[in-house]
């Protein structure tokens, strides 16, 4: 195999630097009428944003509220039926004879009561002699 040399690449030649154009110097003036306005627009953009959230947030609450409700009510109606199998499992005595008992009882009481007081009559009266 033959080598062939090549010739060197030629280089291009080297471009002068363009003098820097001068840069438009802008006329800054600061206007404090102009920069309150843009913090005011900023704060009320800030503003906007936290109502615009909260009123997002109200109408997806709005729409769930029904859904939930009658989840909740489906759950009630669930849970009743299962107090009142419960409820009705317990055994109650009857209302009438728990009333004679409380009778029998205020009767012992007042019997108590009545013993006592003449305990007390008797202790307290001289003896007739």
């Amino acid at each position: 195999m033959a080598t062939a040399n090549k010739a060197p690449a030629k280089k291009a030649p080297a471009k002068k630097a363009a003098p820097k154009k001068a840069a438009a110097k802008k006329t800054t003036e600061f206007s404090f009428k102009e920069s309150a306005e843009k913090v005011i627009n900023i704060y009320l953009g800030v503003i906007g944003t936290g109502v615009d959230a909260v009123q997002e947030t109200l109408e997806t609450r709005r729409k769930e509220n029904g859904t939930r409700v009658k989840e909740l009510e489906k759950r009630g109606v669930k849970l009743r039926s299962q107090l009142n199998k419960r409820f009705d499992e317990i055994e109650v005595p009857a209302f009438d004879s728990v009333v004679d008992d409380i009778k029998e009882q205020f009767s012992k009481i007042q019997d108590q009561v009545e013993e006592a007081v003449e305990n007390v009559k008797d202790r307290l009266t001289p003896a007739n002699g």
